[in-house]
């Protein structure tokens, strides 16, 4: 038999009366706030998914959409309103660099904290800077700095696989359309900044030089993000799920409940056995 007591500094295991390990309360909390922030056991990770990371319930995806010429529909200069079912819409085959996404999910459901980037390069680690994009429904919002609408999909993605919800998402970045909405709901939008290169001064010069030349967009003087992939999914886990240090034994104890491996007592209710508790401490 075996026991855990825990005090206002230390948590010490005992097993058959006999004291087997002790641990500053601090190092066991760091232990397993480590545990509950790594990458989920999806079966399968979808295409285009670079980087992932769990904190609780909550998910962080990181995509990356190589570079190509794509098919939108882009708001025309005539529409006669800024969006909605009365605006009106051009077709235009547009050069893009790479595109990073990165979401946040909770149980699986968007949390509107979802943001797009641009690069010249693959990503190659977590360290690598992110780049600002020049697109409409691309804005500033909530602290984040490029976030992206998909307002229309927030209700209906939950229910879906990991495959099909990111799909989902792709498929209304690309197919749906681009227009004014950011600058009325947010007050901006990237495409309203002004351009980084006279090639994309205009949506008929961007399409102009897309036509010559199909992956153009990876050689354009995107402005630095001035932040990192890992910092974007710290700062979005943060705001969706932050991590609460106990303050008291009873807190610790709660957690430790929690955080116990499946299969080693971390149902909750159950106490943790020894092997799951070590375990949290390797």
């Amino acid at each position: 038999m075996h026991s855990i007591e825990i005090t206002k500094e230390t948590c010490t295991i005992v097993q058959d009366g006999v004291k087997v390990a002790s641990v500053p309360l601090v190092d066991l909390v760091a232990a397993i706030q480590a545990q509950a922030e790594q990458t989920p056991p999806l079966d399968l990770i979808p295409d285009g998914v670079r980087f992932l990371r769990r904190r609780g319930d909550a998910v962080a995806v990181v995509t990356e959409v190589m570079p190509v010429a794509r098919t939108v529909q882009w708001l025309a200069d005539n529409s006669p309103v800024p969006f909605g079912p009365k605006a009106v819409y051009r077709t235009v085959r547009l050069s893009f660099p790479y595109v990073v996404l990165v979401i946040v999910f909770q149980r699986g459901a968007l949390t509107g904290y979802q943001q797009c980037f641009y690069r010249n390069a693959p990503l190659s680690s977590l360290s690598d800077p992110l780049f600002l994009p020049n697109l409409y429904n691309v804005a500033e919002r909530s602290g984040q700095a490029c976030w992206l609408c998909l307002a229309k999909l927030t209700p209906s993605v939950a229910r879906l696989g990991w495959g099909r919800k990111l799909a989902e998402i792709h498929d209304h970045l690309w197919g749906g359309s681009w227009n004014r909405s950011s600058e009325v709901h947010e007050g901006n939008s990237f495409w309203s900044r002004p351009a980084v290169d006279r090639r994309v001064s205009s949506i008929e010069a961007w399409e102009k030089h897309s036509a010559a030349d199909p992956r153009f967009a990876v050689t354009l003087p995107w402005k630095p993000a001035n932040t990192t992939v890992e910092k974007v999914m710290s700062q979005m886990l943060d705001a969706v799920a932050p991590l609460r240090t106990p303050k008291t034994a009873d807190a610790v104890a709660a957690l430790l409940l929690n955080a116990a491996p499946a299969g080693a007592g971390g149902a909750a209710g159950t106490a943790p056995t020894l092997a799951g508790i070590l375990g949290l401490l390797k």
